[in-house]
């Protein structure tokens, strides 16, 4: 009996030669793997082996940001050796249980963070965000199919930036730590119109609640500025300085939900478009709205701030080198560069180059078919890029991009992102907004369905890794659409639900 069990423990799984075990191990998913542990001592060794899991990683998990660090920093051979049989498991777990949660579409978890309202405690408005076009040139019917209002909060390269109700001020927070920083931004007796976190410089833009001119019995003019900090990431955490301050408009912008402006930001420069209608009462001319572009050298900081100085006596001319205007583009020079907008706006991206030379103006257009009868299905998409020299004088260089937008539907505040197609087949026009961590190659769509459109507008979210695609319906994730705007990684995804909730999918906890 003893020579027979032995050669039944000979021909166990673990036991096989190397070659053969590992030719098993091809025809095992991830979570058959970490399975297998339980049927035995013996298994619960082989298959947490730093041997076969370090080789697992690779194979299952190339692109995954830990995978990807460990084979950058350390040699091959040096693996086994580098840490502790226990980190190995741990490490492949984790991985292994981000990817199984991704492929669900299901997050582990899932965090909701409380958005300040639009009118605060003293019942004065404190967020108005600017409203988006209700006809755009992206759509060959003109009039906006799913329009969103803007959101309140910001992201841009695994940090976050939103208006927390339950600390009453606006707070930076770090993906990946959850540490959270307050921004030190004081949001009482101001109405904040938008914000913005790129290239690691925070601006808010704001207005005064009180207007200080009147344009008719309806329409009052509120003083509008721009306040900008410096994020930076320090030993004890993220830091926010404040930078400087500066007035975006001259003249002021009503509070209405007819006047917009749109705007972008680097490191150094601040750019705004402006467009109201025409007021006029000697004018018939509807397709004629006011339209001027902007831009600001914001590069100094400067601890004088316009918004405490109305009539702008306390600032000494020559002594403070603070924001100030280095281009000035009216409707005219709108109209010779042939980006000026009018009455069928076209502009979907506001755009300042690395360089600091230009700023690019991108318009999408629907081109056609001409028959508006013809099915969606033959609808074609135009880019057209066009950049003008921020300062000097200089040729404009305008070209038709081989690029696709999503039609503009107001939830990107003119800072769309090119379509790569790699998350979905759904076709262009009813994509709402597209993510894609392109280290990980994880990509998050959300879109409305080409069979449905636009009887249906109620959006599905499809997910997309190296070896998973599921496209989930609305009632599975209703809590990302409020805002037609996802952000996200292979560890987590952000979205704002209907009830003024910032919602974080998370799938790495």
């Amino acid at each position: 009996m003893d020579g027979l069990s032995e050669d039944r423990q000979s021909l166990d799984l673990p036991l096989l030669p190397r070659e053969l075990f590992w030719m098993i191990l091809d025809f095992l998913k991830p979570k058959d793997i970490i399975r297998c542990r339980r049927v035995s001592r013996l298994w619960n060794e082989a298959f947490r082996d730093p041997a076969n899991l370090i080789p697992l990683l690779k194979k299952l998990f190339p692109l995954a940001s830990e995978v990807k660090e460990l084979y950058a920093s350390t040699a091959h051979e040096l693996l086994l050796d580098s840490r502790d049989r226990n980190d190995w498991r741990s490490l492949f777990d984790r991985i292994a249980s981000r990817y199984d949660y991704l492929s669900r579409g299901k997050p582990r978890s899932i965090q909701r963070y409380k958005l300040c309202e639009e009118f605060g405690v003293s019942g004065e408005r404190e967020w108005f965000q600017v409203q988006p076009w209700d006809i755009h040139a992206s759509h060959l019917m003109q009039r906006v199919d799913l329009p969103f209002s803007e959101s309140f909060w910001s992201y841009d390269d695994g940090l976050l930036v939103y208006p927390s109700a339950d600390h009453s001020c606006l707070v930076l927070m770090d993906l990946v730590s959850d540490r959270k920083f307050m921004v030190p931004f004081i949001i009482i007796g101001k109405v904040i119109r938008r914000v913005r976190l790129q290239r690691q410089v925070l601006v808010v833009e704001w207005a005064e609640p009180k207007a200080f001119h009147w344009l008719n019995d309806s329409d009052g003019v509120h003083r509008h500025f721009a306040s900008s900090f410096d994020v930076t990431n320090t030993s004890s955490g993220w830091s926010i300085t404040f930078r400087n301050e500066w007035k975006i408009m001259f003249l002021g912008h009503p509070l209405s939900e007819r006047d917009r402006f749109f705007s972008t930001h680097s490191q150094t420069h601040y750019a705004i478009y402006i467009w109201q209608p025409n007021r006029s009462l000697y004018t018939a001319d509807e397709d004629a709205p006011i339209e001027s572009l902007s831009v600001w050298d914001i590069s100094k900081p400067s601890a004088y701030r316009p918004s405490l100085d109305p009539t702008g006596r306390l600032r000494q001319e020559g002594e403070d080198s603070g924001p100030h205007i280095v281009s000035r583009f009216g409707f005219r020079e709108l109209g010779f560069y042939s980006v000026r907008q009018r009455g069928l706006p076209g502009i979907q991206w506001l755009n300042i180059t690395e360089d600091n030379q230009a700023i690019e103006i991108f318009e999408n257009l629907c081109t056609g078919p001409v028959d508006r009868f013809v099915g969606p299905a033959e609808w074609t998409s135009q880019v057209q890029a066009t950049s003008i020299p921020v300062t000097g004088h200089g040729p404009c260089w305008r070209q038709n991009l081989d690029l696709v937008l999503p039609p503009y539907r107001g939830n990107s505040s003119l800072q769309a992102s090119f379509l790569s197609f790699n998350v979905c087949d759904e076709p262009w026009y009813t994509i709402i907004s597209e993510t894609v961590d392109e280290k990980a190659q994880v990509g998050f769509c959300l879109h409305l369905s080409q069979a449905t459109w636009p009887f249906d507008l109620n959006a599905s979210l499809s997910i997309r890794t190296l070896s998973s695609t599921i496209t989930l319906k609305n009632s599975e994730i209703f809590e990302l659409t409020g805002k037609g705007r996802i952000c996200g990684t292979e560890r987590y995804l952000l979205g704002e639900n209907g009830n003024r909730e910032l919602v974080i999918y998370r799938f790495d906890r």
